[in-house]
């Protein structure tokens, strides 16, 4: 069953359950749904928390139009469909609906190792999703959303390929690393072996190990070295960095954490930071940044996190 079509479905629960006239057959029905397909309980899950963010927004029309249809005394299942759908598709939420029912995906600070079916390993890095489509011809890994670290098991017929919005990375041997970047970019990083990077329209790059190449805009800047950098330290936990600016270690400790942590990269100025933090204990590297460098860290809730100059 295709996604679209689970999430027409999970609308069309909800749309029932808020029916004044729902029933307990109804509600039976539900749950038997929820426990047929593990995709059909997350579907639900997301949607209603779509529904409760809308609290968030602004009135705008397509909210409004979603409330009176709920709140009507008889709401007709095919018109809130239909809204929620003029909702998804104009309202940036939808841009996530691929992410939320994706074929693996971790949580904010996850990491998870996965064993595809042809042998490869896949790692998936924190808050990442991927879908895996494999067949007779192709192995094909979607990255949604994160970074991944691969390790390609080797079947000539079929070539292994990771795809974002921005390109290609197709194996030529085993290891590398993949990762969509806050800016939109795709990071190529290899560690054994190179891999074919290309853009949408163009030849692309041939990247070797301890090289990564930069995919934007849909084309391949030329591989660079990564010289001391130890870019799959964070499959073993570790965060390690050499001479790196402190807002950008902060912004990977963020990526970590539930919540936010707050700074001025213009405040914190010139810090720069060396060393090696474990991923899973953020408050520890939090307070070692602060015992070795002129900053503080304020804890205002267990949610919200403020770095500043000393």
């Amino acid at each position: 069953m295709s996604t679209e079509h689970i999430i027409q479905q999970a609308a069309n629960w909800l749309t029932r359950l808020h029916d004044e006239d729902v029933t307990d057959a109804d509600r039976h029905a539900f749950d038997a749904w929820c426990q047929a397909d593990p995709r059909h309980a997350v579907a639900i899950e997301r949607m209603r928390a779509l529904w409760g963010s809308l609290d968030t927004l602004p009135a705008q029309p397509a909210r409004l139009a979603l409330n009176r249809a709920f709140t009507a005394q008889r709401p007709r299942s095919a018109q809130v469909l239909g809204l929620l759908g003029v909702l998804l598709c104009g309202w940036q939420a939808f841009e996530h609906l691929p992410v939320w029912m994706a074929d693996q995906r971790t949580g904010v600070g996850e990491r998870r190792q996965i064993a595809l079916d042809d042998g490869s390993s896949l790692q998936l890095n924190s808050n990442s999703a991927v879908d895996v489509k494999f067949d007779g011809h192709q192995r094909v890994i979607e990255l949604l959303q994160g970074e991944l670290w691969v390790d390609v098991a080797k079947d000539a017929q079929r070539p292994f390929v990771v795809r974002t919005d921005q390109g290609t990375a197709t194996a030529l041997g085993t290891r590398y690393l993949v990762k969509r970047a806050a800016d939109g970019a795709t990071v190529v990083t290899v560690i054994e072996s190179s891999v074919a990077v290309k853009g949408q329209a163009e030849e692309g790059v041939k990247v070797a190990a301890g090289q990564r190449a930069i995919l934007a805009h849909g084309h391949a800047m030329p591989a660079q070295a990564t010289g001391n950098a130890d870019p799959d330290a964070w499959t073993r936990g570790l965060l390690k960095v050499n001479d790196q600016p402190l807002s950008e270690v902060l912004q990977t400790l963020a990526s970590y954490r539930h919540g936010m942590v707050r700074f001025d990269p213009e405040a914190l100025g010139d810090l720069r930071v060396s060393g090696v933090f474990r991923l899973d204990d953020t408050a520890a590297a939090l307070s070692a940044l602060a015992d070795n460098l002129p900053i503080q860290v304020e804890y205002f809730t267990d949610l919200l996190v403020v770095v500043k100059p000393r």
